[in-house]
């Protein structure tokens, strides 16, 4: 499906790469993913295709039930888009305020009776109620989905989903995008292009899997680097979905280059942004549309929603950050706030920041239901508290006290009643010091220091080009001193710098301020030590990522940073000259002819 020119990578990027696992030779060659058929092929793979079979030649009418975030979004456009000529084909996503997660049974109830079967993605692993209510109906079940199972399985007539017990796919990561996909591989294996087209069915949907990918914030393993590296790729070759294009013009991506970044932060959000405030049936549309009018509509439409969102979510963290400062959490290794008043679709971001803020998981919570007695809410946790399993603790100690749970590692979602929150209180930080004593990691990636003839534009491209990096293979992050020339605030409260490098000479003797004049630009994040940036002539420590800054067609080496904070005084050695002088004036010349340290504010 492509051709890839090896090219010669810098040292330092070797070494990032081996750092995280990663072969420097690597090229990420499409045709190296891992098969869909095979010795190790998902559980399930070949049944489903079977069943697909069947169904496209008897014509059934087949219904296919999504999730409301950018991972079931894209897997329904996929599924939508490979198996739409083989039957009558619909789709359906619930409700996220009315209906909740999942294939429910108030979903199961809505679903028509001329369905013959339904295929969930991105869901379904946990939908017993809603399945049995299917199969009483006769509906032929096939379930796909990335999420963890619980400990019995849905009465399902297939299961495709890699996580499964037993199931020996390796590539335990792959999104439930990533899983629709594969189904259409599995059947382009097996029946060939007149069923589902290499080209214009799996080649034309890749970006939509590497989007997905990175917005479900899935690990990076091999096989997910893949696709993400050749969607990305598809895309800055001009060879974009039309509605991912029209998305594209409104988040001001540049789509010749596009990276990871703008999938996780610009067009992610935005089509999240539909299924958390109104319908993800618009970002749907949007991904399969192929009308000029229509994707222009629609891609306005949830960039205005996206603004409302952002609005929310801004009054909703200001509001929960002032509930933990104030309460002082109870003293609580995991926090847990709720409010009758906060939008349900936007909880989950909301906790996201509160777990950067504090670094500890969070909860955080609202009412919903008919008279609003039930706290419905989201999770997100720290790297060694499997929040998934957590939940699963506090339900085997409290059998009634969950309505329904679900989720991963890092994240999960819940609902129980709102007058029982104290109990959830207490129980999850029960279960917390039971499996890690409150103790939670904080994992700071750092790839060390750079030298002045690594601050380049060249190495900062190079650096983009060895990527995909995100979430379990990080983007490089360094550390280095520097002294401030000159300090700004932008627009919204963030700092644009321009610093000068400050590198040691040799081992004992006083580091030295290099000419190295570099832009820097930090984005404030609620963790600052000062309340303005530095002025100039203090001297910073910094946590950093080398960055291309592209702007009205010039391409400029920026450092973005961070974390700042006072660098540590340098250490000078006496020359022969100064030990002669008493040690009172040697202190004094010692002290003045360095900047004073970033006071924090």
């Amino acid at each position: 499906m492509n051709a890839t020119v090896k090219k010669t990578r810098p040292e330092l990027v070797r070494r990032l790469l081996l750092a995280r696992g990663a072969d420097p030779e690597d090229t990420l060659r499409l045709d190296t993913l891992f098969l869909p058929l095979g010795r190790q092929q998902m559980l399930g793979m070949r049944e489903a295709i079977q069943w697909i079979a069947y169904a496209a030649q008897a014509r059934w009418p087949v219904l296919i039930v999504g999730d409301y975030d950018v991972d079931g979004a894209a897997a329904t456009a996929i599924l939508r888009k490979g198996l739409g000529p083989l039957f009558p084909l619909r789709s359906l996503v619930p409700n996220r305020l009315t209906e909740g997660y999942g294939l429910s049974e108030s979903v199961a109830d809505r679903i028509g009776s001329d369905i013959r079967m339904v295929i969930t993605v991105d869901n379904g692993i946990a939908a017993h109620a809603g399945i049995a209510r299917l199969k009483a109906r006769g509906i032929t079940v096939i379930v796909t989905d990335h999420h963890l199972p619980g400990a019995t399985r849905p009465p399902a007539d297939v299961i495709v989903d890699p996580n499964q017990p037993g199931c020996p796919f390796p590539f335990k990561s792959t999104c439930g995008a990533g899983v629709a996909w594969y189904l259409l591989w599995g059947l382009h294996q097996t029946y060939g292009e007149q069923w589902v087209s290499k080209e214009k069915v799996l080649y034309d949907t890749l970006d939509l899997v590497a989007m997905a990918t990175v917005a479900d914030l899935v690990p990076l393993e091999r096989n997910n680097r893949i696709l993400v590296a050749n969607g990305l790729k598809k895309i800055r070759a001009g060879q974009v979905n039309p509605g991912l294009s029209g998305l594209m013009m409104h988040a001001g991506v540049d789509l010749e280059h596009i990276t990871e970044q703008d999938f996780g932060f610009r067009l992610g959000p935005r089509l999240n942004a539909a299924g958390r405030l109104a319908d993800i049936q618009t970002g749907i549309n949007l991904l399969l549309s192929q009308d000029a009018e229509n994707i222009a509509h629609w891609s306005s439409m949830l960039e205005g929603i996206n603004a409302q969102r952002k609005e929310i979510q801004s009054q909703m963290e200001r509001q929960a950050q002032e509930i933990v400062d104030q309460t002082g959490d109870q003293g609580d290794p995991v926090i847990c706030v709720g409010s009758d008043a906060w939008h349900s679709g936007v909880v989950g971001i909301v906790a996201s920041k509160l777990k950067e803020l504090y670094q500890r998981p969070a909860f955080v919570l609202t009412a919903t239901g008919d008279v609003g007695q039930t706290a419905q809410g989201s999770g997100r946790s720290m790297p060694n508290w499997h929040l998934r399993d957590a939940l699963a603790r506090v339900e085997s100690q409290h059998p009634d006290l969950m309505h329904k749970y679900g989720g991963h590692a890092m994240a999960a979602g819940l609902s129980f009643p709102k007058n029982r929150y104290e109990e959830f209180r207490r129980a999850i930080n029960q279960v917390a010091m039971e499996q890690v004593n409150g103790q939670f990691a904080v994992n700071l990636w750092e790839d060390g220091a750079l030298r002045g003839d690594e601050l380049t534009l060249e190495m900062a491209k190079a650096i983009e080009e060895a990527g995909p990096w995100g979430q379990g293979f990080p983007s490089p992050v360094f550390v280095n001193d520097f002294v401030v020339e000159s300090s700004k605030t932008l627009r919204g409260g963030h700092w644009k710098l321009v610093v000068n490098l400050v590198e040691p000479e040799a081992v004992g003797l006083a580091a030295r301020v290099q000419a190295c004049r570099l832009q820097a630009i930090h984005f404030l994040d609620g963790k600052e030590v000062a309340s303005s940036p530095p002025p100039p002539g203090f001297r910073i420590r910094t946590r950093y990522h080398l960055q291309v800054n592209r702007w009205r067609g010039e391409e400029n080496l920026q450092l973005h940073l961070e974390q700042i904070w006072p660098a540590p005084q340098p250490v000078a050695m006496p020359s022969a000259e100064s030990v002669s002088r008493s040690d009172e004036q040697s202190g004094l010349d010692q002290q003045g002819s360095f900047p004073p340290a970033f006071s924090p504010g």
